[in-house]
């Protein structure tokens, strides 16, 4: 029987088997899938080559997610630490990891910057949420373990508070793969309202920092148990169920919490918090030294220092990039407002973003389609899958799949619905593509452990990315082309609407939808550097694949000993050239392994 679930399926293949039905007979756009880069060249250079030229009289940094997070910022963001005085975390907080290789050991940091390790000056500037419990408890005490120093090199401002009752609202009021469950969203809630406790209060007064926390309770936390009828005990037995899978989204000061409110009421519940702050925080002396960031930073750069920007998550999840933000995070967490974020006036200093984009393509962990991913994102969720060990015998098939899939690519792009099958079921061949290459490329969040829905590198959204931070760019991962014959570039959508769809209108001409003053209706198609639309349209759009071929025989990954000696494949080079001509990036790098070091600098030499 299929792993997936099956009315889901269904479901799912209706929707192929429509867009085919009404798409089919639209005529293949030329200047999209006619495009020839076999002559493209590229040499490979040195990091220094790569970087000087561009880096020059740059005093802000910042290595961005432009896709949907999980892009591989971190090893490139360490790679420009070594050129920066100071690396600071701008906003957001711990629903992402950030994982790096030091020294051999493997890290995994969610609110700390990773330069950490390296004894690179560190700050968490003040508009972070975190946990400061399990700020020290998941990051700092693994760093003491390992006889790493924090102390000397991080400093933290004064950040606004996850409270374990900001992560009880999470946990118990979120949907299926629409969080990671540790408060992101409820503690940006109390932000938005003016009642988040942030750090400075848990250093002053006892009264003061009780009054703080219950005033926030109040906004909104005995409501939510309230509205969604919830006793105190019932939020006992649902978190100590959950923590029995999954600890931690469900840490013992968070269960503690509950059971302090279970014995008593709100003041019991927030002497409980009082306390634990006190000892946990105020009087402990393995807490970080707390600085004013933003006078650091600002200071630093007036001076001549450097500054790199660790921004977190991507340009689509900012709840200020508005085609995506209704499925994206609470804060915005593009380059430019993850620098505003800071305080730094960006037009005092030359500032230069690159863009990390992830290979063969985008990859979506929560809710939100997009159309270059080869299914659905909440498929596997959908599915209970929240692990890739879930994902069990289920096409397994890797280059199968694969030439099924792009034997199935109509000629204008669009891919036709078909269906593979194994000893454990039937699946539309996107289905199957999402499955087996989320466990060939060990694709799951860092901090979730879900499987991540991958895709094809899309040329479209990157095109955006592209106009909002910058022409430079590295793709991390470019190594998977070595596994592949074939690989496939979203150089283009085609928008189809299901007749019963929601919020479709209709005139004389049809359904369709509108968009920044266009009228989208089906059969339209976007291009690279169009306007690109709302999320409630772009989730009716299906990519135009452009197929290309992968370099099986010649790879490139750090594990076959490639180096600087080697040529760079001209299957390689002409993928490279293809995405610098759909999207206007300009590509200096790319990720050929699993650890930090490995990447393939890179410059063209031919236009």
């Amino acid at each position: 029987m299929s792993v997936l679930n099956q009315d889901k399926q269904s479901e799912n293949w209706q929707k192929r088997l429509a867009a085919w039905e009404a798409l089919k007979d639209v005529p293949r756009q030329e200047d999209l899938l006619d495009v020839e880069f076999s002559n493209h060249q590229y040499e490979q250079v040195t990091e220094d080559e790569a970087l000087d030229d561009i880096l020059d009289e740059a005093q802000i940094l910042a290595a961005s997610g432009a896709y949907f997070g999980d892009e591989g910022k971190g090893r490139w963001s360490n790679s420009l630490a070594e050129r920066v005085d100071v690396v600071a975390r701008a906003n957001s907080g711990p629903n992402t990891g950030r994982t790096i290789w030091y020294e051999g050991k493997k890290y995994i940091f969610h609110g700390v910057p990773s330069a950490v390790v390296s004894g690179r000056r560190c700050l968490i500037g003040t508009e972070v949420v975190l946990d400061p419990v399990s700020l020290l408890e998941e990051e700092l005490d693994p760093l003491t373990a390992e006889g790493i120093n924090y102390q000397d090199n991080l400093a933290v401002g004064n950040f606004h508070l996850i409270t374990p009752y900001h992560r009880i609202m999470d946990i118990l009021g979120s949907k299926s793969n629409s969080s990671t469950g540790v408060g992101i969203k409820a503690a940006h809630e109390s932000k938005v309202r003016k009642t988040s406790v942030r750090l400075d209060q848990i250093f002053n007064s006892d009264n003061s920092l009780k009054s703080a926390i219950k005033k926030d309770m109040e906004s909104e936390y005995l409501g939510f148990l309230n509205q969604n009828g919830l006793s105190r005990q019932d939020v006992v037995k649902k978190l100590e169920q959950i923590q029995r899978t999954n600890p931690r989204v469900v840490p013992q000061h968070v269960l503690e919490f509950a059971k302090a409110q279970a014995r008593g009421n709100i003041n019991t519940a927030v002497k409980y918090l009082v306390d634990l702050y006190v000892e946990r925080i105020r009087n402990n002396v393995a807490f970080p030294k707390r600085t004013d960031v933003t006078k650091e930073l600002q200071d630093l750069l007036s001076s001549g220092g450097k500054v790199l920007v660790e921004t977190t998550q991507s340009f689509f999840l900012a709840n200020n990039t508005e085609q995506t933000s209704g499925e994206g995070t609470s804060a915005s967490t593009t380059a430019g407002s993850s620098i505003a974020d800071l305080g730094i006036d960006q037009s005092r200093y030359k500032t230069v973003v690159i863009n990390v984009f992830k290979f063969p393509g985008a990859t979506r962990v929560g809710r939100g389609d997009i159309p270059a991913s080869y299914t659905s994102s909440t498929t596997f969720s959908d599915s209970d899958i929240t692990n890739l060990e879930k994902l069990g015998e289920a096409c397994t098939d890797f280059r199968a799949i694969r030439k099924l899939y792009f034997s199935s690519i109509a000629e204008n792009g669009l891919l036709r619905p078909v269906k593979y099958s194994d000893k454990t079921g039937d699946y539309e061949v996107g289905e199957a593509m999402a499955i087996t290459s989320s466990r060939k490329f060990g694709e799951h969040g860092a901090t979730t452990k879900k499987p991540r829905v991958c895709g094809e590198f899309d040329c479209v959204m990157a095109a955006q990315a592209a106009r909002g931070q910058g022409k430079y760019a590295v793709i991390s991962a470019f190594d998977r082309g070595d596994k592949c014959e074939k690989l496939g570039l979203t150089v283009g959508y085609m928008v189809h609407f299901d007749e019963t769809s929601k919020n479709i209108s209709k005139d004389q001409q049809g359904p369709f939808m509108d968009s920044h003053g266009r009228k989208y209706r089906n059969g339209d198609i976007i291009k690279p550097g169009d306007s690109l639309p709302h999320y409630t349209i772009l989730e009716h759009c299906h990519k135009i694949t452009k197929i290309m071929d992968g370099w099986i025989d010649e790879p490139i990954g750090a594990s076959h000993g490639f180096s600087e000696r080697n040529k760079i494949p001209k299957a390689a080079m002409a993928v490279v050239a293809a995405i610098e001509h759909y999207t206007g990036l300009e590509i200096i790098g790319l990720g050929n392994g699993a650890v930090n070091d490995p990447k393939i600098y890179i410059r063209k030499l031919n236009d």
